[in-house]
């Protein structure tokens, strides 16, 4: 089982995630993610360190998303792992990724 972790920079909005991205960590990594949506404006996760990414984190990924355009926040994801984008275009959902 794997831990999720996320580092936010309030001053410029970038949000560095590592870690692993999966079932076991979804509601953490939820959680840590709508935070990270607190800063506002523009928000750029950066994925480069996550080690593992499952359907369950793909689904995680969207809802951000959803919450973040419900608040108003311009999101853009940083350095998608190749995975999560084989498996986004698989299930028909890359363009709902902003990259």
């Amino acid at each position: 089982m794997g831990e999720f972790r996320l580092a936010v920079e309030s001053q410029t909005g970038l949000c560095r995630a590592s870690g692993a991205l999966e079932f076991s960590t979804a509601a953490d990594a939820h959680a840590q993610l709508q935070r990270c949506l607190g800063a506002g404006g523009q928000v750029r996760i950066d994925c480069s360190a996550l080690e593992r990414i499952d359907s369950a984190g793909l689904a995680v990924l969207l809802d951000t998303v959803a919450l973040a355009r419900a608040q108003g926040v311009a999101l853009t994801y940083v350095e998608l792992p190749a995975g999560v984008l084989r498996l986004a275009r698989l299930s028909g959902v890359e363009g709902l990724l902003p990259v």
